[in-house]
């Protein structure tokens, strides 16, 4: 089982997600974040909550009355409002596509990149207003 990040959005405190693996942005959530901070945007990593990942990997217990690690995220995971968040992944887009950045040393996963992008920022722009903040959840 490999690890993937996965989008979501907060509605009325409850986690939407896609679920939907996004292997090539979990693989190159690094240089994403490099990027982003060269861009002066927020951080990409701002974005990953390891909640999910933490409970999957650990023997941690999910806290009295809290049956998921979904509802854990709602309350105590990292978040950002989603408008800020279509606006990081937009211009992360824009500027991928237009300096065709390459992604991987030996095989150039570039299009998977822009590909995984794209069905993101669908996602997050098909939430509406309603949807007030977004994350990608650590997913193994």
């Amino acid at each position: 089982m490999s690890t993937v990040l996965w989008a979501n959005v907060l509605v009325s405190g409850e986690v939407k997600s896609d679920e939907s693996d996004h292997i090539a942005l979990y693989k190159h959530a690094d240089k994403l974040d490099a990027i982003a901070l060269s861009l002066g945007l927020p951080s990409f990593h701002a974005l990953c909550d390891t909640t999910d990942l933490r409970f999957n990997t650990t023997d941690m217990e999910l806290p009295e009355g809290v049956e998921s690690t979904h509802q854990l995220m709602a309350t105590d995971g990292a978040w950002m409002e989603r408008a800020a968040a279509i606006e990081l992944l937009d211009a992360l887009l824009r500027h991928i596509v237009e300096k065709k950045v390459r992604f991987g040393l030996i095989s150039n996963q570039h299009a998977e990149v822009v590909e995984e992008l794209t069905e993101v920022l669908a996602f997050a722009r098909a939430a509406g207003a309603e949807a007030t903040r977004f994350n990608f959840s650590v997913v193994m």
